[in-house]
């Protein structure tokens, strides 16, 4: 009983841990072929950051001209542009990362109902790591955007998390195939031997009586 409870134990960590590596393994994926424009935008930003500080720095503020200032402050109407792209930016490839992840997740919980009753802890794992992922591909488009599109992606990731979630644990309980029922006529060697001993009880039996 104890080591029955162990092993279940062992599977129960093993199939999360696995759910966690598989959706370690989604978002790596995801940002590395599809990463997002921060880099791009903050080195731009940066680099107007700079040039507004030399600009500042060339002349005291009693020191500067109209034209010094106008210069300045075009600088800044430029971080300001820039930095207003960078949400825009963000927010459409938060809503695209957020449909991505949102459908490897459900790939990944298609593929745990492979073969799940040979191979329920791989494929509980794969159900942990689909759902984990599904919930990060939802949490991006929740804090990223305000837009239909969110109401859209959680509509469409409730409805795919209900049907495999059905087909998982509701019709594939249904499908199972049930134990066959006993039946009262068995091998015929296995009846020979039955009466075989049988017959050796009865004799056994009179041979008692006898001596009695």
């Amino acid at each position: 009983m104890v080591e029955s409870r162990t092993g279940t134990g062992l599977q129960t960590l093993f199939a999360i841990f696995l759910g966690l590596m598989v959706t370690a393994f989604v978002g790596v994926g995801v940002y590395t072929f599809y990463p997002g424009p921060f880099e791009e935008f903050n080195q731009r930003i940066e680099a107007l950051n700079r040039e507004r500080e030399a600009l500042e720095i060339a002349k005291s503020e009693p020191d500067r001209t109209a034209e010094d200032r106008a210069a300045i402050q075009a600088v800044q109407d430029r971080i300001n542009v820039a930095q207003d792209e960078m949400r825009v930016a963000t927010g459409d490839w938060g809503r695209r990362t957020s449909i991505i992840l949102v459908v490897f997740a459900t790939l990944v919980m298609a593929i745990s109902l492979v073969r799940a009753n040979q191979l329920p802890v791989i494929s509980n794992g794969l159900l942990v790591g689909g759902v984990f992922s599904m919930i990060y591909g939802v949490g991006w488009i929740v804090f990223s955007d305000t837009s239909p599109m969110r109401f859209g992606v959680m509509t469409g990731a409730l409805v795919i998390t209900i049907a495999l979630g059905y087909i998982r644990f509701v019709r594939g309980k249904a499908t199972a195939p049930s134990p066959a029922p006993a039946t009262g006529g068995g091998s015929p060697e296995l009846e020979r031997r039955i009466a075989e001993l049988e017959r050796r009880l009865d004799e056994a039996a009179s041979a008692l009586s006898a001596r009695g």
